[in-house]
């Protein structure tokens, strides 16, 4: 739990050269994190946290040390410092820039350092004066002159208003209400949360929000839902969604994973339990964290995408009303549901531990994915050499034939590794290995495959979504 706060900072913030001047004046507790006041500077303003930050206070700069590509600044990190160890006097003064390009320059001053009043909540916005200039207008002069064509529209030239201006704007406009009501909603703030190794970016969510109304489960014979049933990852899932409503979890500080206390926990719950240590040589290794036992980090990265359960680093992992439907679904509803969000909202590069040629093939091979199964659904059995050349050939990704073995080998392991292997998970298809020729029967070589009837039918859902 955070310490209460020993103070209360009064910060009027003026955004710089704005005549009439655009200002806020707001409390906030000592005890936030820079990081945070970056968030309520965004919310108090009216920004939409679409361009980089820095402030400058004594001279020192704080931000996001990524964002310092070539540490000229020697930027430090803002996540790591409270206000109360970079405020001290009242009548202190820095700067805080948003937008390096249009280049938003703030002054903050700290007007009056306050005691907590029992009751209120922090932070609040007390006043303000005129509205936030929009996003990419340009910076200061180019506000000024989007001002003066929707004062005087008949000497604005054809096609001068910013293509993303779409409506009426009144530079006089500042809802009070309308600020604190965000304020309080904010949470732990946008930029930690985005900080959050757990965090789902909402711009690479699918635009379809998925429920549990499944017409493939509704219609699935009573066979099927048998197996949906007795599906190891559905009831993994069930399992871990079940020990976070029983159990109070807390996230590690550095990654949010679970503790491995906890790990050994629901690792034995599930149906094939995974060891938690393996043999090198003639010594033992035990795992040191969560994402190194891939079947419950995997059932964790669905619960977290599929909005089931949230939690973070220092926070208690809990379900989410929609993880509570969840166990009230089908069996059927739930695999649908799973499926749904490995497919359309889960990075496969998860499922690999190489990154070759990840960040642009494998959005690409997602893609073909499907209707690539779909083609040879009716196929009893599938070699997976084959598949796995064809697939990577209509991704347009070309392989010179001097280096196809030394080239085809990652793209074969990340098939394989981010395909193949879920979708077996999912009981899609079934899988036929055969001994290594070189490493000898001990050492297993995926040869095969085939695509089981509930599995046709899970692929078929999926093309008609």
């Amino acid at each position: 739990m955070p310490r209460p706060p020993a103070k209360i900072y009064q910060i009027k913030v003026s955004l710089d050269d704005t005549h009439p001047p655009i200002w806020r004046r707001f409390l906030v507790p000592d005890n936030i994190s820079l990081l945070k006041l970056h968030d309520i500077l965004q919310i108090v303003m009216g920004w939409t946290d679409s361009h980089l930050h820095m402030f400058t206070i004594d001279d020192s700069y704080f931000g996001n040390p990524e964002d310092d590509e070539f540490g000229d600044l020697g930027e430090q990190d803002e996540k790591k410092y409270k206000l109360g160890e970079v405020f001290r006097r009242t009548g202190q003064r820095f700067s805080y820039e948003y937008d390096f390009g249009d280049s938003w320059h703030h002054t903050l001053a700290v007007e009056e350092i306050l005691t907590p009043k029992e009751g209120e909540y922090y932070p609040v916005c007390i006043k303000g004066k005129r509205a936030c200039p929009p996003e990419d207008v340009g910076g200061v002069w180019g506000y000024e002159e989007f001002l003066e064509e929707l004062r005087n529209p008949q000497n604005a030239e054809p096609g001068d208003e910013p293509d993303w201006f779409g409506g009426e704007f009144d530079p006089e406009d500042f809802d009070l209400d309308e600020v604190n009501s965000r304020l309080r909603q904010m949470g732990r703030g946008r930029s930690a949360e985005r900080d959050n190794p757990w965090y789902v970016d909402e711009a690479w969510l699918s635009e379809r929000e998925q429920d549990f109304n499944s017409s493939w489960a509704e219609r699935l014979p009573s066979e099927q839902r048998a197996i949906a049933e007795e599906l190891p990852l559905r009831r993994d899932t069930v399992t871990l969604l079940t020990f976070l409503r029983d159990h109070k979890v807390t996230g590690t500080q550095s990654t949010g994973n679970f503790p491995l206390k906890v790990v050994q926990e629901i690792c034995a719950r599930f149906i094939h339990p995974p060891s938690l240590e393996y043999d090198l040589g003639d010594r033992v290794y035990r795992v040191r964290s969560e994402a190194d036992v891939w079947p419950l980090y995997r059932v964790h990265g669905l619960a977290s995408v599929g909005r089931l359960a949230d939690g973070g680093p220092g926070r208690r992992w809990v379900l989410t009303p929609r993880g509570e439907s969840f166990l009230e679904a089908t069996a059927a509803q739930q695999v649908s549901y799973l499926l749904w969000t490995w497919w359309h909202n889960v990075n496969w590069l998860i499922a690999t531990h190489i990154g070759y040629a990840g960040d642009y093939l494998m959005p690409l091979i997602k893609e073909q994915t499907l209707p690539h199964l779909l083609k040879l659904a009716t196929e009893p059995r599938i070699a997976f050499e084959l598949f796995a050349k064809e697939l990577i050939q209509t991704t347009g990704v070309e392989i010179p034939p001097e280096s196809q073995d030394f080239a085809f080998n990652p793209l074969r392991y990340m098939i394989e590794s981010a395909v193949i292997n879920p979708l077996a998970d999912f009981g899609i298809l079934e899988r036929e290995y055969t001994p290594n020729p070189v490493l000898g029967g001990e050492y297993k070589d995926l040869a095969a495959f085939r695509i089981t009837p509930i599995g046709r039918g899970l692929l078929e859902a999926m093309q008609e979504e």
